[in-house]
């Protein structure tokens, strides 16, 4: 999952995800660490999107990779 895209839209909230493996599973957890979301990559991309603005982790976990974790800042700008 080293090559995965990440990207946000600062404006609207939308978290877009690409090029990680089928079957990746994606955990978004919110700045007191609680799980806000949770949901399986499939083929080409995944959105998730953010209600509130902050500072979000997301931690993108398959069988044959090491888990990778990216923090998020969502300012709404």
């Amino acid at each position: 999952n080293k090559g995965g895209n990440i990207c946000l839209d600062n404006e609207s909230g939308e978290v877009c995800l690409t090029n990680l493996l089928s079957g990746t599973m994606v955990f978004l957890y919110d700045s007191q660490g609680e799980l806000r979301e949770k949901h399986q990559f499939t083929l080409p991309l995944l959105t998730i999107t953010i209600s509130k603005q902050g500072t979000y982790v997301l931690v993108m976990s398959h069988p044959n990779c090491q888990p990778e974790v990216r923090r998020i800042i969502y300012t709404g700008i």
